[in-house]
């Protein structure tokens, strides 16, 4: 990778911790304990399980993709007590802190995501990419889940 590329990715890194990092943790700081279980209707992901999504979904890729370790699986499931999710949110962090702490060509390996009996071959950037657009998307989710609730969300 150049320096020009490392500088990028750097760039990204710090936009992901310094600017998608602190609402998130804000907004299940402000959530009610009695609202982690609700859900604006039927069928749709409760506001606790978006949060344990987040963390879920990073140890997916990082933990079971990247690394070939087990990786947690729990949602759907009644949502934890905030503080464990206080926690596995903290997990995600640091899951992302140790890939982004790797070296640089990480991002150049392909990895290997079987579905069925097809075998897909990704990059780590997309992996990298992936998780940025995930955490944003449902950082917006939470965001709307809020708003429905009359809460004020946290700035972004």
């Amino acid at each position: 990778m150049t320096i020009d590329g490392e500088i990028k990715y750097k760039a990204l890194a710090n936009f992901w911790i310094f600017e998608v990092k602190p609402p998130i943790m804000q907004a299940i700081e402000i959530v009610p304990a009695d609202k982690l279980d609700w859900t604006p209707a039927e069928k749709m992901i409760s506001l606790g399980n978006i949060f344990m999504h987040i963390s879920e979904a990073s140890s997916y890729w990082l933990d079971g993709i990247v690394d070939g370790q087990p990786f947690k699986d729990f949602t759907p499931c009644p949502s934890f007590p905030k503080n464990e999710i206080v926690a596995l949110l903290e997990e995600h962090w640091q899951r992302l802190d140790n890939f982004f702490a790797r070296s640089p060509e990480i991002m150049e390996k392909t990895y290997e995501l079987k579905c069925g009996d097809k075998v897909n071959k990704l990059y780590g950037h997309w992996i990298m990419l992936h998780l940025f657009e995930h955490d944003i998307h449902h950082r917006s989710q939470i965001n709307h889940y809020l708003r429905i609730l009359g809460m004020e969300p946290p700035q972004i």
